[in-house]
C-alpha cells in the first residue's frame, strides 16, 4: 500500500457509541467544520464525491530503471447508510513514463471502505470515528504496480479544534489525523536464496493535518472584514506516513509533508497541496495533488444527500 494510499476509513472504538454524540454532515462539530483532507480519512461521516483527485510525481534515475514521472487520477464516492455509519468506494486510473521504456497505463486496485461515526463534543469541537478500508488485489492493471495482494486496514480518525482554549487569533486552528495499521492477506517472508514469496509486510499507516480556518477565524473570532474568497480560504499542512509493524520488510519508513489550501464553497470543496517528500524512500523530487469534492447533502438534500435509512421513512 503507498503511502497516498491512506485514506482508511473498524471497530475498535465501539466503546464510545454509548457516550453522547451528534452527527453532522461535513464534518461539523460545534462551529467547526474540518474539511476533507487529500493524504488520509476525515473523520466524518459523510454523503460526498471526489471527482477527481489527481497528482503528478517525478523520480529521478536509478540503478535499474531511468527518470519516470507518473499521473494518477482517482474518484471515490462515500454514502450514509445511517446518520452513523457509511460505506465508500475508490478507483482511479494512472500513468508511467519511465525513460528508456515504453509508457504504461491502466486502472488501480478497487478500494472498498466503511466508517462509524462513534462521537462528537460540539463544545469542544472534537470527533472521533472508526473504519476499515480493503483494497482488492488483481482488480487493478499489474503493469502500473497495482497489488497482487490484498489489504485490509483497520483505523481510527479524529479532529479537535481548538476554538475552545484561550489563544485569540490561534483558535481557528484544527487537528485531525488518522491512525491504523494495513494487514497484508499474505505476509512477507524471504527464503535463505535470496527471494521472497510475493507477500507485504504489515505496516503502520497514519497522518495528521493541521489546519486555519478563516471562516472560523470571522464568524467567531473577529471580523477583520475580509473579501469572500479570501473568507472561504483554510490554509492547511499534512503529514502522511508509513511504516513496517515488523521485519524482514520490502520498504522503509516513507514520510511525506503536503502544504496546501483549500477553498470551501456551498456546495464543493478545492484544495491543493505540494507534495514534499521528507525522507529518501519517499522520494527525492517535489510533486502536486489537487481534489474537487462535492458534498450530496447540499445539492441534493432530500435525495442523495440523506441517509439510505431515511429513505424508507
Amino acid at each position: 500500500m503507498s503511502i497516498h494510499s491512506i485514506r482508511i476509513p473498524l471497530f475498535a472504538a465501539l466503546l464510545l457509541a454509548g457516550t453522547a454524540w451528534q452527527a453532522h454532515a461535513h464534518g461539523v462539530a460545534g462551529a467547526r467544520v474540518f474539511i476533507s483532507t487529500l493524504q488520509f480519512d476525515d473523520p466524518a461521516v459523510a454523503d460526498e464525491a471526489t471527482l477527481p483527485t489527481a497528482s503528478w510525481t517525478r523520480q529521478p534515475a536509478s540503478d535499474s530503471a531511468g527518470p519516470s514521472t507518473q499521473l494518477d487520477v482517482s474518484a471515490s464516492f462515500s454514502k450514509r447508510i445511517t446518520d452513523r455509519f457509511g460505506v465508500s468506494v475508490a478507483l482511479g486510473h494512472s500513468w508511467l513514463a519511465t525513460g528508456g521504456d515504453k509508457r504504461r497505463n491502466g486502472w488501480q486496485n478497487i478500494e472498498l471502505g466503511a466508517k462509524y461515526q462513534a462521537y462528537v463534543n460540539p463544545e469542544h469541537e472534537f470527533m472521533v470515528s472508526v473504519g476499515v478500508n480493503r483494497e482488492f488485489a488483481r482488480t487493478g492493471t499489474l503493469a502500473i504496480g497495482a497489488d497482487t495482494v490484498s489489504t485490509t486496514a483497520p483505523s481510527i480518525s479524529f479532529g479537535k479544534g481548538f476554538g475552545d482554549l484561550p489563544i485569540g487569533d490561534l483558535r481557528p486552528l484544527a487537528l485531525t489525523g488518522q491512525f491504523g495499521m494495513a494487514v497484508s492477506e499474505r505476509g512477507f517472508k524471504r527464503f535463505d536464496d535470496g527471494t521472497d514469496n510475493g507477500g507485504h509486510e504489515n505496516r503502520w499507516i497514519g497522518g495528521l493535518s493541521l489546519q486555519y480556518s478563516l471562516a472560523y477565524l470571522q464568524s467567531q473570532v473577529k471580523d477583520y472584514g475580509l473579501p469572500t474568497w479570501l473568507n472561504n480560504l483554510t490554509p492547511l499542512v499534512e503529514v502522511a506516513w508509513s511504516s513496517p509493524a515488523r521485519g524482514p520488510s520490502t520498504q522503509p519508513m516513507q514520510l511525506l509533508i503536503a502544504p496546501g489550501v483549500a477553498y470551501s464553497g456551498d456546495w464543493y470543496q478545492v484544495t491543493a497541496e505540494v507534495l514534499i517528500p521528507a525522507n529518501h524512500a519517499t522520494g527525492r523530487n517535489l510533486g502536486v495533488i489537487a481534489e474537487f469534492h462535492v458534498f450530496f447533502d447540499d445539492i441534493f438534500p432530500k435525495s442523495l444527500g440523506t441517509p439510505v435509512a431515511n429513505w424508507f421513512r
